[in-house]
């Protein structure tokens, strides 16, 4: 009598996984934006973007804060963030 291992289940390559899913999880309930990130995660956090743009091929979400100071984020050509602020 053999034994198969059966695969049910497994966790896809997100964003080169650079950041845990737990970490995900909670840089969007403090709204923040990671790289590794995609743009449903960021929008997840911080909503949809007040405008966006996209130069060398290259993504960013702009948002306007309520106070006059702005927020971007930068996705790479995989959709994933590279790097905010």
């Amino acid at each position: 009598m053999s034994r198969e291992i059966v695969v049910v289940g497994e966790q896809d390559v997100v964003c080169g996984n650079l950041i845990t899913p737990t970490e995900r999880r909670q840089a969007i309930i403090k709204r923040q934006a990671r790289a590794g990130m995609t743009r449903s995660d960021v929008e997840s956090a911080l909503g949809k973007p007040d405008k966006i743009s996209s130069r060398n091929g290259q993504l960013r979400y702009h948002y306007q804060a309520r106070k006059g100071a702005s927020h971007q984020v930068s996705f790479d050509e995989a959709g994933c963030v590279k790097e905010g602020r």
